[in-house]
């Protein structure tokens, strides 16, 4: 994290490094936009945690068959719910060991095929954060997103730069960081209501939600910065390159095309772990577990982000 910008604001006066504090302040300011943004969120939230609920009286549990319709319930809301919810969700596809397989599967669709905002404001969002026209940085740019994620969305690019060299353009979804931040407080509010609740009912539950969500905040409010997401990128790819790390590519930045909210990286042609073989995966975790215990302890920097 860049610690340098951690008073810096945004041209709204929302703060570019998270702080509770000052997001409180700032939409302590804006009830109207607060509440209607909470009224979503239960409106989301409480006809779902009903559904739940009501299976679990009737059955003294949630069915096997009912889990898919929840699980593309669940996938929906989330999606409407917007960036903040579908990070949530994101960080969720992942964990085998907390939700059954059809959640997992519908909760997977959120890695990289969330709705993407029309090329027109990307192309604007780009043009803005440069200070000019598209042509004077790109010769080409693919008519449509290769991929659409949480935060931002991902365009095949090449440069002009006399090589046409292929880039990925990564342009921040608009308003993310108001979306975000608004999000965020209205999370650590229910947060606030939840371990009061447990505290109340459940005092042998020791885990403190409010802290836990205040530390998985910083880590996501951070993503919002792409300027500190290219420097990581590049310590990693200096690190391996180095050491002569072989098996493993990490895309070279462009920084002079690089702002808070545009990242532009070299493209890479490949495909997700899932289509891989057997074979390949089995090569693959052999070079990955290297990498792993290189950054862990050759670099003592660990990019957490495949």
């Amino acid at each position: 994290i860049d610690k340098s910008s951690a008073n810096a604001l945004d041209e709204d006066g929302l703060p570019l490094v998270y702080d509770k504090d000052a997001i409180e302040l700032y939409w302590k300011k804006e009830k109207g936009a607060l509440n209607q943004r909470w009224n979503f969120f239960v409106g989301k939230a409480v006809p779902f945690l009903t559904r739940m609920t009501a299976l679990f009286i009737k059955d003294g549990k949630i069915k096997d068959e009912y889990i898919a319709e929840l699980s593309m319930q669940a996938r929906v809301d989330i999606q409407e719910l917007g960036p903040t919810f579908i990070k949530a969700g994101q960080m969720m596809s992942v964990r085998p060991d907390v939700l059954p397989p059809a959640t997992l599967e519908e909760l997977t669709k959120l890695q990289d095929s969330v709705v993407a905002f029309s090329t027109p404001i990307a192309i604007q969002q780009i043009e803005s954060e440069l200070g000019g026209p598209l042509g004077q940085f790109f010769t080409s740019i693919s008519d449509e997103p290769v991929a659409a994620a949480s935060l931002a969305q991902v365009y095949l690019a090449t440069l002009k730069d006399g090589n046409n060299t292929r880039v990925a353009i990564k342009v921040q979804r608009p308003d993310v960081l108001a979306t975000v931040s608004k999000d965020l407080y209205v999370l650590r509010r229910a947060a606030e209501v939840f371990q009061g609740l447990v505290e109340r009912f459940a005092p042998q539950q020791k885990t403190n939600y409010v802290a836990l969500l205040n530390e998985w905040s910083i880590g996501f409010y951070t993503e919002l910065d792409f300027v500190n997401e290219g420097k990581n990128q590049k310590r990693l790819r200096d690190a391996f390159l180095s050491r002569g790390v072989t098996g493993i590519t990490v895309p070279k930045v462009f920084d002079e095309y690089c702002t808070r909210r545009i990242l532009v990286s070299e493209w890479m042609d490949g495909v997700k772990l899932s289509t891989c073989t057997q074979a390949e995966i089995r090569e693959a975790t052999a070079i990955s577990q290297e990498a792993f215990l290189n950054q862990l302890f050759e670099d003592g920097f660990f990019h957490a982000d495949p």
